[in-house]
């Protein structure tokens, strides 16, 4: 069967000699074997142990013939066969037994007579007849060749038995290392099917929902990850679209044909852009003056602040438009005044550093912070005292948000849970628990909305119904963390930031993104719609923010002067200025060129005047509806 020597690869039984097997089923040629278990006792393949050479196996190869050792039985057999087969001096050269009158000899016989009798030394010539005594030894001999042959056919049988064991095992052996191997396929085999199953789900969910929007007459533009509702017309028109795209228009033959259309049915062709994208609807008109800033074509640095020891990781703009306030790892909270050009008020005692900071839209003297000691401090802006501490998260507390006309307050963990508490008596109301990872960013829905947005780790953001504290729906398409969270003063459009370098405005109505916005370099941090929903402000960790036109979604500027990561921005109430955060330990306040704040101060880095005197009417207005 051609045995093959494990070591030197050539036949293990040739040239004479045994071939060795382990108890492991590993097959060696004798030098092999010799030189190998002369020093070592484990097997050179598997390295079980093996007791040396002692403890190899004598294999039998069909080619070879047997390859089993004799066990000292071999020389034996000989010289039982020399004493009773091979006797010297018999005439004929035959020896006979005793029952047939043959001659024989035991041992010491040296030859026969002239007669043909056999001589035994030392004794007297034997007669033709051999003795009762002699005849029983000679018998006992061949009783004792049989006897060693017998076990040799045995031993044989024993070598050719282990053999086949050792086969069989090796066998084995590779038949489990297959099955293991199997089973690691089988398994990277079933996560991707249960990928394909989430995917093709996602898939299902968004035809129906385009089903239902057909069939109430809602158009959609684009592909199904990006779709948009921009029309609302009969059923009629929905067949019309389905016909457009059977015929195989491409995207501008499409628009133009619907275009047509509309036209011919004096209908107008409500939200489409040059962009292809659905604009934002503010939920009110801002006012002219707030409408000329938020136009502006250039927004221009006004004054940098140095006023932490550790980066600046949130900020915020009180109602009334002339406090801000930043959040830092220094553990502090500070709070200045852009009138008085002064600090008002160092908030101090939190155990560790301060991750966000929003100001109270109901009361214009109550700040909150957030710490990654677990707790939200709330604080009176008019004599930094600390008013509240509210306990109950279990990991680093990261967001929080004020629900407008109320005196509820969300906040956002890493322990993956936000928290709804109530802000005046300092008491906990209701957990919203369903993220897979830590919540990051929070907020409420503004205009009389009841829903509350988060935003997580779990790359996802969730709209939830604080009542009941269930999730309403789930917002996918973000392939990293996602980080920030705002929705625009309408309440219908919710905006994202994802450490994979986009920002997602998403249709709530639909629970579908309308845009994807991709100018940044870098990971996206906070975003924040202007007043009135006519801007949208981002983040990034590539040391810029991004103003981005809602009404085209182009970026209208950029905004670069950190030397780190921006983190957060914030708008003041009538887009008088908006004030940066960056991990540069600075933050800045920005101002639109405009002729109306020419002379309002803020104007370079070395000269910052913006009396109290100078707030338009625009500003008195707010601060009147902020204290009602």
């Amino acid at each position: 069967m051609g045995l093959t020597c494990k070591i030197c690869f050539e036949n293990a039984s040739g040239q004479g000699k045994q071939a060795r097997i382990t108890s492991c089923g590993h097959v060696f040629c004798h030098d092999c074997a010799t030189i190998w278990f002369r020093t070592e006792t484990n097997c050179p393949v598997c390295r079980n142990t093996v007791a040396g050479f002692s403890g190899l196996i004598a294999l039998f190869d069909h080619d070879a013939g047997l390859q089993s050792p004799s066990l000292g039985f071999d020389d034996e057999i000989s010289e039982n066969e020399g004493e009773i087969l091979g006797i010297s001096g018999c005439e004929d050269g035959q020896v006979r037994d005793g029952s047939s009158g043959a001659k024989s000899s035991g041992v010491g016989a040296s030859g026969a007579g002239e007669n043909g009798a056999i001589q035994i030394s030392g004794g007297e010539p034997s007669s033709t007849g051999r003795s009762s005594a002699e005849g029983t030894a000679a018998g006992a001999d061949r009783g004792r060749v049989a006897d060693c042959l017998q076990r040799r056919n045995c031993d044989n049988e024993d070598v050719q038995v282990k053999y086949v064991l050792g086969k069989v095992a090796e066998r084995w052996q590779q038949v489990m290392v297959e099955r293991a191997r199997l089973r690691v396929q089988v398994a990277a085999l079933e996560k991707t099917k249960q990928e394909l199953s989430a995917r093709v789900q996602v898939l299902t969910d968004e035809n129906e929902v385009m089903k239902q929007a057909i069939n109430m007459g809602f158009r959609p533009r684009g592909s199904a990850s990006n779709s948009r509702w921009d029309l609302d017309c009969d059923t009629q028109d929905s067949g019309y679209y389905s016909e457009l795209r059977l015929q195989g228009l491409d995207r501008e033959s499409e628009i133009n044909a619907m275009g047509s259309y509309l036209t011919n049915l004096n209908i107008s062709q409500v939200g489409y852009t040059d962009s292809g994208y659905l604009p934002v609807r503010g939920g009110s008109r801002a006012p002219a003056k707030v409408g000329e800033r938020l136009s502006a074509s250039k927004w221009e640095l006004a004054h940098t602040f140095p006023m932490h020891s550790g980066p600046v990781h949130g900020i915020a703009v009180n109602p009334s438009g002339n406090l801000v306030a930043t959040a830092s790892w220094d553990h502090l909270c500070r709070v200045y005044d852009v009138h008085l050009e002064e600090e008002v008020a160092v908030l101090s005692g939190h155990l560790l550093g301060l991750y966000a900071v929003k100001f109270s839209p109901a009361k214009r003297d109550l700040v909150g912070t957030v710490s990654s000691d677990q707790t939200c401090r709330l604080w009176n802006t008019d004599t930094g005292e600390c008013l509240r501490v509210l306990e109950g998260h279990t990991d680093e507390v990261n967001g929080l948000s004020f629900k407008p006309g109320t005196h509820l307050l969300a906040t956002a963990s890493d322990d993956a849970t936000s928290m709804i508490w109530d802000a005046e008596k300092g008491i906990s109301v209701t957990t919203l628990k369903g993220h897979r990872h830590g919540v990051y960013g929070v907020c409420f829905q503004p205009s009389g909305g009841n829903l509350v947005a988060t935003a997580s780790f779990d790359f996802t953001a969730k709209l939830w119904d604080p009542r009941t504290s269930e999730d309403v729906q789930t917002l996918r398409g973000h392939l990293e963390d996602v980080i920030g969270v705002d929705i625009d003063d309408s309440g219908m459009y919710l905006a994202t930031g994802s450490d994979d370098k986009t920002c997602r405005v998403w249709d709530l109505r639909m629970g579908h993104p309308i845009v994807v916005l991709q100018a940044h370099s870098g990971e996206v941090k906070r975003v924040v719609f202007s007043p009135y929903g006519k801007l949208l402000a981002t983040t990034s960790g590539d040391t810029t923010v991004r103003l981005f036109d809602t009404a085209t979604w182009d970026c209208a500027q950029i905004l670069s002067s950190h030397s780190d990561h921006v983190f957060d921005v914030a708008w003041s109430p009538t887009a008088d200025f908006l004030v940066t955060a960056s991990h540069d330990r600075l933050w800045k306040l920005w101002q639109p060129r405009v002729p109306s704040l020419r002379n309002s101060g803020f104007t370079s880095n070395n000269h910052q005047r913006y009396p109290a005197s100078q707030v338009n009417s625009d500003l008195m207005r707010v601060e009147r509806m902020a204290m009602v």
